[in-house]
């Protein structure tokens, strides 16, 4: 797709195009407001504002005027439609006739919004090139997760606590001046801070479920809703010289743009595997466009320093060491993961299979074979998520093909035998 700049030929016919909205079944469905040029302009105008690639925006900026009136546009659609309207463009008098756009949904989904997903999308409409469905809190399914994370309290205090500390950051200025009459210049310094926070550590240790949930006891801190974006794992690119770059300060720019749509509500930005966009500059081997894609990562972190929305960034690294020590720097919390110990085990049995009535004899042996027994065999630990993901499962998978009932026998057999996730190789001596 070209670029739309200014100094692409534009024909009357062009400037009075109308962009018309088609059902699958060829029947017209309506039409955009304003006319396609209207569409470039505001376009382009978005672009120059937010310092974005016109090619990259262009894009988005369709999928948001067909969403905002109300319709569904698949992917392939909306390739289809920018083709249309960039043609058009170029055409010159050529676009006198109406740019049609076809409406489909894979499965035979409608193609308009129901007035609940209108009311909660809000303006611009995300583009899931860049980020992931949005979640929405309060969700009683989040919070059933969060309940069932055993062993990291103190984590979740800590998180929570924060969270609320940056997203609000009036309530501790409140505080301030409730007991010491004026609002402390620490209070002002702790106001400006990245709102960046990292949960580092070993993998299957809880880190992204916590950042997944954690909305939902936000939201009732926050006394309504909270919403998590949570970056595409394809907005690394392709290698591409400027693409990384672009595709960050696109997630970012989305993010800001919906904080905005959002009139003040919690938006929570969760970048998983971070270590990926924002590995050590040191690094002599470091291609010089994840250099730039790093620099312009901590640009927009650094940015939402400024204005006031309410957007908190969250990191998620099994590679902390690899982070470059800029990122590190600015994290406002770093919460540090590792894999339970004796008693964290024994109770993430406990209340798994409460229904077992497990003895003491036999939570001594799985605590056993889960720690001490699968370092010497092993060299590590069981993670939590060894145990519930996939210890577990085995031990019901066994029972239900036998027709028969579980057992703590049937945990200890599975604990004997299964290999826990291998330690990263950083972390190997930390936690055995």
């Amino acid at each position: 797709m070209g670029s739309g700049g200014s100094g692409s030929p534009r024909g009357r016919g062009w400037n009075m195009a109308r962009v018309i909205l088609m059902n699958g079944d060829g029947s017209a469905l309506g039409e955009l407001p304003g006319s396609a040029e209207d569409i470039l302009a505001r376009a382009e105008e978005h672009a120059r504002t937010h310092h974005l690639a016109k090619r990259l925006y262009f894009p988005i900026a369709v999928r948001q005027e067909i969403e905002a009136a109300g319709y569904h546009v698949a992917e392939a659609e909306l390739t289809a439609a920018v083709a249309k309207l960039d043609a058009a463009r170029c055409g010159g008098g050529a676009a006198k006739v109406p740019v049609q756009v076809t409406l489909s949904v894979p499965g035979g989904s409608p193609t308009t919004l129901n007035p609940k997903e209108r009311e909660m999308s809000g303006k611009p409409m995300l583009n899931h090139r860049f980020l992931e469905v949005e979640r929405i809190y309060p969700d009683p399914d989040a919070r059933a997760w969060y309940d069932r994370l055993i062993g990291l309290d103190e984590h979740k205090r800590r998180l929570l606590l924060e969270l609320e500390l940056l997203l609000f950051p009036k309530r501790l200025a409140e505080w301030s001046r409730k007991h010491h009459g004026t609002e402390l210049r620490a209070v002002q310094i702790m106001a400006s801070r990245a709102p960046l926070i990292l949960l580092e550590g070993d993998v299957g240790c809880g880190k992204t479920v916590l950042a997944e949930t954690v909305g939902d006891p936000l939201a009732e801190r926050a006394g309504g809703r909270v919403h998590l974006l949570k970056v595409n794992t394809q907005v690394r690119g392709t290698g591409m010289v400027g693409e990384m770059t672009d595709l960050i300060v696109q997630a970012f720019a989305q993010t800001e743009a919906r904080a905005d749509a959002l009139n003040g509500a919690p938006v929570l930005l969760l970048i998983d595997e971070a270590d990926a966009l924002a590995a050590r500059r040191v690094d002599q081997h470091m291609h010089h466009e994840d250099k730039a894609g790093l620099n312009t990562l901590l640009q927009r972190v650094d940015s939402l320093r400024l204005g006031n929305r309410r957007i908190a960034v969250i990191f998620i690294t099994n590679r902390p060491h690899a982070l470059d020590p800029a990122i590190r720097r600015r994290a406002a919390l770093r919460l540090s993961f590792k894999r339970p110990d004796d008693n964290v085990r024994a109770e993430i049995f406990r209340q798994s299979l409460p229904e077992l009535k497990i003895d003491a004899g036999q939570l001594r042996d799985l605590v056993a074979f889960t720690g001490a027994a699968a370092v010497k065999k092993h060299g590590a630990t069981f993670t939590s998520s060894d145990i519930t993901d996939r210890l577990l499962p085995a031990a019901l998978r066994d029972a239900y093909a036998e027709h028969r009932a579980v057992s703590a026998a049937d945990l200890i057999a599975h604990s004997r035998e299964m290999e826990p996730t291998p330690l990263m190789e950083e972390t190997k001596g930390d936690d055995a």
